[in-house]
């Protein structure tokens, strides 16, 4: 009985391969019945705001997205003092400042979404505090001074993530390098020797922090695009480059304000989905029904997906009850552009009492994998588990949704195909055993 039950489990694990199946008697697959033709209601909804505040990276940038309209991304930061009592005992009446530089590293291992036409770029002075015990979302406004920060006739830059900067002999890594006014640096420098650069407390009480965004006006189609940076990187900071001309103690100078792991920081996003260009989303957004045909997914708070399937319990009724796998295929909807790749990963989630995200118990199993990453233009998702609580009345059927890996850091979307794709459609594919 073990080795037959052992039979049956592996032979059953994938009989969609069809490895055999013109070898033998099609009625003799042991007792596997599949069915992928159950109904699967998926729709668009707008995602809630997302935290975005202390992760590994932030974001930066605006792009007009036909299919989703124009997304616009901007960020706040602290900078922190590099060290204490900044120019203790020091005259600073012959501090002049040459320049005061914004760098930020680009991120590695995905530096943009988008293109990399110039961008208008702005900073602007908090003028209210931020807290590191406060968690910040996506949509989260804070208080800023009116004045832009950034140097006149220096905001337009075309960002150059693969291109290594030299910076006094220095080879450094590759860097958005933003020139602010010098009256920033001035009054910094003023200040050196004096109370408010004591500490950090002190300092951030003083300079609280920076917005930093763009005003991309007039942006056409395919436009522009959301910058990545790493702003824990140790090239991510605000120097100031001065001399001292104080007779018999001339010296050129530099000094750098950090952004580090004690710096909060966070990411704000804007979409206009009423706004895109093409008419999918928008209505959509507006009539569920049509997500049967396809719907749309994107990052930092853009839109998730949601999950139904209303007709479960008539599977028993024909006497199907040992599910033996349950496979949730999401096929993307045509070829992706080429500036907007899909995200590589795709999670799903049960919808609780309460409407949160709730794990899924496939999730959280150490025998089989949920799946959920992008293979062949399909997401695959394994819920056995799930569904045979749906079956049993262990898990209320209250749907579930999906929502793109990465949604506090990256601005990736997708289209994907709904119950009625042409080419290939959303599916749930279930195995059941009749012996």
């Amino acid at each position: 009985m073990l080795l037959f039950g052992l039979l049956v489990l592996f032979s059953c694990k994938r009989p969609e391969d069809g490895i055999g199946l013109g070898l033998i008697d099609p009625n003799d697959t042991l007792n596997a019945r599949v069915v992928d033709t159950l109904t699967v209601i998926a729709y668009t909804v707008k995602e809630e705001p997302v935290r975005t505040s202390n992760l590994s990276r932030n974001a930066l940038g605006s792009y007009v997205d036909p299919e989703f309209g124009p997304v616009d991304a901007s960020f706040y930061t602290q900078v922190r003092l590099s060290t204490n009592n900044v120019g203790a005992g020091q005259d600073n009446s012959m501090l002049v400042c040459d320049s005061i530089v914004l760098a930020l590293v680009f991120d590695a291992a995905a530096p943009v979404y988008g293109d990399l036409s110039p961008q208008r770029f702005q900073a602007f002075e908090l003028a209210e505090d931020l807290f590191a015990d406060s968690i910040y979302l996506s949509t989260d406004l804070a208080a800023t001074f009116l004045d832009d920060l950034v140097a006149e006739h220096f905001s337009l830059i075309r960002p150059e993530p693969t291109r290594s900067v030299v910076i006094d002999g220095d080879t450094l890594l590759p860097q958005l390098r933003i020139r602010m006014d010098q009256e920033l640096g001035q009054r910094l420098l003023g200040r050196f020797g004096q109370p408010e650069l004591v500490d950090n407390e002190a300092f951030l009480d003083y300079f609280k922090g920076l917005y930093v965004r763009t005003d991309n006006n007039g942006q056409a189609p395919f436009q522009g695009g959301v910058l990545n940076f790493d702003l824990l990187s140790a090239g991510s900071k605000l120097t100031i480059y001065y001399r001292n001309e104080l007779p018999g103690e001339e010296d050129t100078l530099s000094y750098d304000l950090l952004i580090n792991t004690n710096c909060v920081r966070y990411t704000r996003c804007e979409h206009g989905h009423d706004q895109a260009l093409e008419p999918g989303l928008p209505a959509v957004l507006s009539d569920s029904t049509l997500g049967i045909q396809g719907n749309y997914v994107q990052a930092l708070g853009g839109t998730r997906l949601r999950l139904a399937l209303p007709h479960l319990e008539d599977l028993e009724a024909i006497g199907l009850r040992a599910l033996a796998k349950a496979e949730l295929i999401v096929p993307l909807r045509g070829a992706p552009p080429a500036l907007y790749p899909p995200p590589n990963q795709m999670f799903l989630f049960r919808i609780g009492e309460d409407g949160q995200d709730v794990v899924l118990p496939d999730q959280l199993s150490t025998v089989t994998s949920i799946g959920g990453s992008l293979v062949s233009d399909q997401y695959r998702f394994v819920i056995t588990r799930y569904v045979q609580g749906l079956l049993t009345g262990t898990y209320p059927n209250d749907g579930m949704a999906m929502v793109p890996g990465n949604g506090g850091i990256s601005a990736a979307r997708a289209t994907t195909a709904g119950l009625l794709d042409p080419e290939d459609p959303l599916r749930l594919v279930l195995t059941f055993t009749t012996y």
